[in-house]
């Protein structure tokens, strides 16, 4: 199996089925979907996961854990070599599996990521805009969605998703942020590939305050304080570096012509 496909649900039910009427669309080679009903305690739901069973999906129910644990469970029974978590209510194109999964195939990246489209209750303030991959600016800001297809090896050495965050909705944050100093390599796809769908009362409205946020801070810093400083050290020292060689470009180029010489004269 190359491909499976995370979809975690609580009182998503009437979305669910474009979710992964939008998985059917690829079909190149078998994906796997796996459904993890985090609790859902509305009507609708509920009688949605039955008739899904009675078509054979595979359900994976739960009592209600938090969208980390539902997404560590779905991806510990994954057959597939890549992994794409969705959320319920999103969709994804055809084309990104595609081209996701011959990236990763044909390249040593392990974890591919594109551009949403945005759809439903859509405010500016809601939107993000995802960017070339850098370490150091993901450091200060989260600008990859959990929408991303990555080799199971990347959630087995970070050991999943955090259930331990002070708030649900960023825990993929935490862990983009571990995978990059677990060295792995990301590559983005300009190119809008999925769809990300906006409703006033989602999750991540519920933990957009200022107090939150500041606990998520604080929590990343208490777990990851001294990768971050050293990423940031790093990158000071790098920004230094380049400011004094623009304000100094005959000195820079003495200097960088020593340093070329003076490795040409060790190999000889």
């Amino acid at each position: 199996m190359m491909l499976t496909v995370v979809i975690p649900c609580y009182n998503h039910g009437q979305y669910i089925q474009d979710a992964i009427d939008s998985v059917l669309t690829y079909q190149d080679q078998p994906v796997e979907i796996i459904i993890v009903d985090d609790g859902s305690t509305d009507l609708y739901t509920i009688n949605k996961m039955e008739e899904l069973k009675v078509l054979n999906y595979q359900i994976i129910q739960q009592k209600n854990a938090g969208l980390a644990t539902a997404r560590n469970v779905g991806i510990a029974k994954a057959r597939g070599k890549y992994i794409l978590p969705l959320d319920a209510d999103n969709k994804i194109k055809a084309d990104y599996i595609k081209k996701a999964i011959q990236l990763l195939d044909t390249n040593s990246y392990d974890i591919v990521y594109a551009k949403p489209s945005f759809f439903g209750e859509v405010t500016i303030d809601r939107k993000f805009k995802p960017i070339e991959f850098n370490g150091s600016d993901l450091i200060f800001h989260n600008y990859i969605d959990a929408c991303a297809v990555f080799r199971k090896n990347v959630w087995l050495k970070n050991k999943g998703y955090d259930d331990k965050m002070p708030y649900q909705g960023v825990e993929d944050w935490d862990f983009w942020l571990n995978s990059y100093f677990n060295g792995f390599k990301f590559h983005f796809i300009d190119e809008e590939l999925y769809e990300y769908r906006i409703l006033s009362d989602s999750m991540i409205t519920q933990i957009n305050s200022e107090d939150k946020n500041n606990a998520t801070i604080n929590y990343l810093m208490s777990k990851r304080g001294n990768q971050i400083l050293s990423e940031l050290a790093s990158h000071y020292s790098k920004s230094k570096m380049y400011s004094n060689d623009i304000q100094h470009p005959f000195r820079s180029i003495f200097k960088y012509l020593y340093r070329s010489l003076n490795i040409f004269n060790y190999y000889k």
